[in-house]
């Protein structure tokens, strides 16, 4: 039986290849997406910047958009404050991250 920690880093992980696959481009394009909603976004989750940006495009995998949260922080960007029920019924309302902004109105907190 794997721990709750081992499982978060076999995700990390599955993120980060899919994320790899989807291409460089494709994870750059997600990240600019990223930091501009956290500009004018306090508090948000990655599943709504992902659904307010269709134009964006579609990872071959979608635990790709995983990644991104996780460069986002490592750039201090973004932190951590919670979890939230997903709404993307694909995913079953289980828990996401609930993100606050250290860019929110452009002052770096």
């Amino acid at each position: 039986m794997k721990t709750e920690h081992e499982g978060l880093a076999l995700g990390h992980e599955a993120a980060e290849a899919a994320a790899g696959n989807a291409g460089f481009e494709w994870r750059e394009a997600a990240l600019s997406v990223f930091k501009e909603y956290a500009k004018t976004h306090e508090f948000f989750t990655t599943e709504e910047v992902r659904l307010t940006h269709p134009n964006m495009p579609t990872p071959p995998d979608s635990r790709a958009w995983g990644a991104i949260p996780r460069q986002a922080q490592r750039e201090n960007i973004i932190e951590g404050v919670g979890w939230v029920r997903a709404n993307d019924r694909n995913v079953h309302g289980r828990l996401i991250t609930k993100w606050r902004s250290k860019i929110y109105q452009g002052v770096i907190v």
